[in-house]
């Protein structure tokens, strides 16, 4: 299934120009046009999915084997220190384009390119055992 206007559709179609590194009947993985840094790589799945809510489990299984792959590629031909993973869903999280798509960041020490903040403060028992509370399978 694919999206008329889907940027990631279109690439995967070949209608619109890409940097592609891999790419097989599933998935493709190519260089993103606007990277945080060099080597910087978009990994989709070929059929219109809009977030990990939506694909299916075993195409996001198929697909994260490719991410590994890729990251792996990365880390030895680029020489980088260490790479970040990065998956995001709905807007409220930095999803730009609907269609499911995972990020390698390749990354060196103390590159300052991408930094996630971490709080430093703890939860406490009360705040943790609410939550729990809600999502307890």
């Amino acid at each position: 299934m694919k999206e008329n206007n889907c940027i990631f559709c279109k690439i995967s179609k070949k209608e619109i120009f890409s940097n592609i590194i891999f790419e097989n009947n599933f998935s493709m993985a190519f260089l993103d046009n606007s990277p945080i840094s060099k080597g910087h790589t978009v990994v989709i799945s070929k059929n219109h999915y809009l977030n990990l809510e939506d694909i299916p489990e075993k195409e996001l299984a198929e697909l994260y084997i490719v991410v590994k792959k890729i990251a792996i590629l990365i880390h030895q031909k680029l020489k980088i220190d260490g790479y970040n993973i990065l998956q995001n869903n709905f807007l409220a999280a930095g999803q730009v384009v609907n269609h499911f798509h995972v990020h390698i960041i390749p990354r060196k020490s103390n590159d300052e390119k991408f930094r996630v903040k971490l709080p430093r403060t703890q939860a406490t028992k009360e705040e943790l055992d609410q939550v729990l509370n809600i999502l307890q399978y």
